[in-house]
């Protein structure tokens, strides 16, 4: 058999070293760009496969890899005297440091950019070419430089699991990110927030939400979008859900044409949660002639017991759930099934 480049110790050719450069870890592809000058330019041009990514107004992580961009303290001492405490200068004096902590190491580095120079640096030498991110994407908040950064050229940012939005109270960070991220593979999305008006909220396999408080005027809309998303699953975590409000979801739910295998889990934390829960069984089974019954994939489990409803085509909906711990939420939930797959009960 006749030898390989490789085994005879020849070096690959450029194709083959790109296919090989593109499936190394991140450290990895790191040290040869240390190492090996003569391939640095190849691998800046392939696109990186990271298992995990945080962003935040001023750092990134990568696969337990951190880097914080920050303006570092101006030494200058001011015509009234010494400096007793150090003062950050402004951007426009270009003093930039870029902290690195990770695999046992702590960088402290200066720069003369600034700190969002020094980001968008970083932002796109890392994830320009078509980055791709096999776990999870968590945004925190993101530099003022993503609000007009131009599109162009960025291959888009290609998430193939979870994208967790971290307390983002305006729409515009989304937006901001949203630009550069490709949601098509994407199978769940987590966000604490009122506003869900894109497609790749509706989109998105599994969609959880966590709601606070929402903003006066806003519930009407708010609460319309829930009843008309068709997630595979749809984890809603609000408080004041009302039993009337159950009512019409499981009302539209009967009358869709939702897939076998579509659910709706709601998370409950209030006084009268448990309570108000079985009041939602008791007037879902009363009004749409549901009867009581287990859910057949929880066995013996408190929370297989619920109600189910008759559908058209074949199929029911399944209503389980109840008391989680004193500690954690409620939760209600309906499925659904197959007709005759829930066991009825007394």
């Amino acid at each position: 058999m006749a030898a390989t480049a490789a085994s005879r110790g020849k070096p690959l050719g450029y194709e083959p070293t790109q296919a090989v450069l593109k499936h190394l870890k991140f450290d990895k592809r790191q040290e040869i760009h240390r190492h090996i000058p003569t391939l640095r330019r190849t691998n800046a041009l392939l696109p990186y496969t990271f298992k995990s990514v945080s962003f935040s107004m001023n750092s990134i992580s990568i696969d337990r890899n951190h880097w914080r961009f920050g303006e570092r303290p101006d030494t200058r001492v001011p015509n009234n005297g010494p400096v007793v405490f150090p003062r950050f200068s402004p951007p426009t004096l270009n003093t930039g440091t870029v902290i690195y902590s990770g695999k046992g190491e702590y960088l402290h580095l200066k720069t003369e950019k600034t700190a969002e120079e020094c980001y968008e640096l970083f932002l796109d030498t890392f994830f320009k070419n078509g980055t791709v991110v096999q776990d999870e994407v968590l945004v925190h908040d993101l530099p003022t430089f993503m609000q007009t950064k131009k599109e162009e050229g960025f291959l888009k940012i290609r998430m193939l699991s979870k994208l967790v939005l971290g307390n983002i109270e305006t729409p515009r960070i989304f937006y901001d990110f949203v630009r550069f991220a490709d949601f098509k593979k994407l199978q769940s999305i987590e966000f604490r927030a009122d506003w869900m008006n894109a497609d790749c909220f509706v989109n998105c396999p599994t969609l959880k939400l966590s709601i606070g408080n929402l903003k006066i005027g806003n519930e009407n809309k708010h609460i319309n979008d829930i009843y008309n998303l068709k997630n595979q699953h749809l984890t809603y975590k609000y408080s004041h859900f009302k039993v009337d409000q159950v009512e019409t979801m499981v009302e539209k739910w009967l009358s869709s044409n939702r897939e076998v295998g579509t659910r709706f889990t709601l998370k409950v934390f209030s006084m009268e949660r448990y309570e108000k829960i079985l009041e939602m069984f008791d007037r879902c089974r009363q009004r749409f002639g549901g009867v009581w019954s287990k859910h057949p994939g929880l066995g013996q489990s408190f929370h297989a017991n619920g109600v189910t409803i008759p559908m058209r085509d074949g199929r029911e909906l399944v209503m389980f759930g109840g008391f989680e711990s004193v500690y954690r939420p409620d939760t209600l939930e309906m499925e659904v099934m197959k007709e005759g797959s829930s066991v009825k009960r007394a």
